[in-house]
């Protein structure tokens, strides 16, 4: 367990502020300085200053938040194998993105799960951002991300490279052309995911390089799942783009058809996140193979 003043010290450098953090401890705002300033003179740093009347952490604070921040993973990690080792099964949580939890993962659960009856596994599906703040504060053991990180922070391992692919239904006008160009598509309405989605903004960036925006098209449907977009496409309600992973099964049945554009091209990279210097290496090995493998598989990889 770590020291009740790095605890007091974690603690501050989420809120910035002493009196929230008093509360929270339920200790006095004059306690909370005097474990800083403890820390400060044992460490011989400054950890925190003020900046228009604002508290931040310096340059110093960041790199020890970073440190502090991974021996209470640490910490949390050894005490929670050492209780799984008292009851005989093991732990596996991990979180991931859209495309990994909706399309890549169940069948290989299902696998682990045949294979290690003993284990207890959780997986969620969050956005980027909120599987690597999980990551950080230790509640999982590795991420599946397809947005971007910050790679001189975590480890990683790129799982695969994935294009998002033009979709259109069954006898559309431009699965007759020899070759597809991007402004043969402004023609068409384009079917995307909500302004909420983070999964938008390949999409808009990728058009921005070529002067083009949703407005170029000759309309636009915005919906709140990949599954909707698939069945509007199908439907003829527009075309659309979406990452492999989610199209594969409906290519191979023949129920959307592919279009190769030949000027636009969209790829972002699969990761297995985590923290280094983990502590059991072993078990990301595995992972990532059986990952792999199991991509190798689906003919996706």
């Amino acid at each position: 367990m770590l020291d009740y003043r790095l605890k007091t010290f974690l603690l501050l450098s989420k809120t910035l502020n002493y009196t929230k953090t008093a509360q929270q401890l339920h200790m006095s705002q004059p306690a909370v300085s005097q474990h800083i300033r403890y820390l400060e003179q044992t460490y011989n740093i400054k950890l925190f200053e003020y900046y228009n009347r604002r508290l931040r952490l310096t340059e110093m604070g960041q790199r020890f938040y970073q440190q502090v921040l991974a021996l209470e993973v640490q910490s949390q990690d050894i005490i929670e194998r050492l209780r799984q080792e008292q009851e005989n099964r093991r732990l596996l949580r991990f979180d991931c993105t859209f495309t990994f939890g909706e399309y890549i993962m169940p069948p290989l659960i299902c696998r682990w799960m045949k294979e290690n009856p003993n284990t207890e596994l959780c997986m969620r599906i969050l956005g980027t951002a909120a599987c690597l703040e999980a990551l950080d504060q230790g509640e999982i053991d590795f991420a599946l991300v397809e947005g971007f990180f910050d790679k001189a922070v975590y480890e990683s391992r790129l799982v695969k490279m994935t294009h998002m692919g033009l979709v259109v239904p069954v006898g559309h006008p431009l699965t007759q052309k020899k070759e597809v160009m991007l402004n043969d598509l402004i023609a068409y309405p384009l079917v995307v995911r909500q302004k909420e989605s983070r999964m938008r903004g390949i999409l808009p960036t990728g058009l921005a390089e070529h002067n083009l925006s949703y407005e170029s098209f000759a309309g636009m449907v915005q919906c709140g799942s990949m599954n909707v977009m698939k069945t509007l496409i199908k439907n003829g309600c527009g075309i659309g783009f979406l990452h492999e992973d989610i199209i594969h099964a409906d290519l191979v049945e023949g129920t959307l058809v592919e279009i190769p554009v030949i000027d636009f091209v969209l790829k972002r990279e699969l990761n297995m996140v985590y923290l280094p210097h983990h502590q059991d290496p072993g078990l990301l090995d595995q992972i990532f193979q059986d990952l792999s493998e199991h991509l190798r598989q689906l003919g996706t990889n």
